[in-house]
């Protein structure tokens, strides 16, 4: 899937200076092929957000040709970060908030770190749970 630069995420200009083809969002509306809008709840510890960022993005990025992938990396409120990343989180990634109204394809949870049988439980579901309602 052609990966879409969407916004200032540096992973776009990374992987494209890697060789994996990124397409400006000028390019991606003048193009008739499907659009797959996947937000991406990142909530790995600080050391390895950016990497998992990176590495998703990559990975769906190498899929195929079919659909255009516009990928929305967030977070969510009350997660342990650093000052440092709470700043990277504040310039490069979506708000929870315009994502619930703007609507997404798929969702795709990684760093979660489930304690316990029931995912309900789990401090990061009541924010996705008022998603799903």
């Amino acid at each position: 899937m052609p990966l879409v630069q969407h916004s200032r995420l540096p992973t776009f200009e990374r992987l494209r200076d890697g060789g994996h083809e990124v397409l400006t969002l000028e390019r991606a509306t003048h193009q008739d092929i499907r659009e797959l809008h996947i937000g991406f709840l990142n909530m790995m510890p600080d050391a390895a957000l950016a990497a998992t960022e990176r590495q998703f993005i990559r990975l769906v990025g190498s899929c195929n040709r079919i659909a255009q992938f516009y990928v929305y990396p967030f977070s969510l409120p009350g997660l342990d970060r650093s000052h440092g990343t709470l700043e990277y989180i504040e310039k490069y990634y979506c708000d929870f908030e315009d994502l619930k109204q703007q609507g997404l394809d798929a969702l795709i949870i990684t760093g979660a770190n489930v304690v316990g049988p029931e995912l309900s439980e789990q401090p990061f579901w009541g924010p996705l749970a008022e998603v799903i309602e």
